[in-house]
């Protein structure tokens, strides 16, 4: 369908990004996943498919190899033309560890799949973009983009896809582009389940951190991806918008609660 507009979500073939993807296809975008799992991918492709994606296609792609990311945007624009979607989704997690033990090789390995993976995603969608006059951009931050986690290489990661994000929206804006994102919470996501089944995460604690009491699917923060790319977000750009079930109000609350108790007016 040529009239169809496009979106492009690059870490799109598993959790969030696939649900994003599907989202995407579902209001009649014509998708490209991309990712490394070129079997998860081409699921992930036809999952979209089957959501009511006019087209859709995979792309094997590595956001940690440059030449990779500029390969993705020739197919996408030979296929399509500049895309009006760009989500920048693809990362990896680690584990909680102080500082002082935190290991360089890994350090240096979440920089170049979490933040520089994003940047070069902004950068080669940004300039067809740009030069198009028209697009959103949307990246994936985290709680970690606002709250200190115990995770010393992911968390600054986070942060810094953040400032990111508000500074493309500053020197895109003039060029008709919006640059936005989003920063999931506890999301219920394939891999957090098997944790939960294996009794290596306690749900209703987790469930307990956050002012809804519940977790964060991925398709809530779906549906927010998708107001933040339509014309409904016309006026919004550099805003990383948490979805995140009231985590980041909960836990400062809770806090302070704890030391400071509300004590009942009695009643006269």
């Amino acid at each position: 369908m040529a009239d169809a507009p496009t979106a492009v979500v690059i870490g799109g073939t598993s959790g969030i990004g696939r649900a994003i993807a599907e989202r995407f296809a579902g209001d009649g975008y014509q998708v490209v996943v991309a990712g490394r799992d070129a079997i998860r991918g081409k699921e992930a492709a036809g999952a979209c498919e089957s959501a009511g994606a006019p087209s859709a296609i995979f792309v094997q792609t590595d956001v940690a190899d440059p030449d990779s990311v500029e390969a993705l945007a020739r197919d996408v624009s030979n296929a399509f033309g500049t895309p009006h979607v760009v989500v920048n989704c693809a990362g990896i997690l680690q584990s909680g560890k102080h500082v002082l033990d935190q290991d360089l090789d890994e350090d240096e390995r979440m920089w170049r799949i979490n933040y520089r993976g994003t940047l070069l995603g902004c950068q080669v969608f940004g300039r067809l973009m740009s030069a198009a006059g028209r697009g959103a951009i949307l990246n994936v931050g985290s709680l970690a983009s606002f709250a200190p986690l115990s995770l010393p290489s992911y968390t600054p990661g986070k942060h810094a896809v953040l400032a990111l994000t508000q500074m493309l929206a500053a020197e895109l804006g003039p060029h008709g582009v919006r640059v936005n994102a989003v920063a999931p919470g506890y999301t219920l996501s394939d891999g957090l389940k098997a944790k939960i089944e294996k009794g290596e995460r306690n749900p209703q604690a987790i469930q307990a951190t956050t002012a809804l009491r519940r977790f964060v699917e991925p398709r809530d923060v779906a549906e927010a991806a998708l107001f933040l790319c339509s014309d409904r977000a016309a006026s919004i750009t550099g805003v990383t918008l948490p979805v995140d079930a009231g985590w980041l109000v909960q836990a400062p609350y809770a806090q302070y609660l704890q030391g400071n108790p509300i004590r009942q007016t009695p009643v006269i």
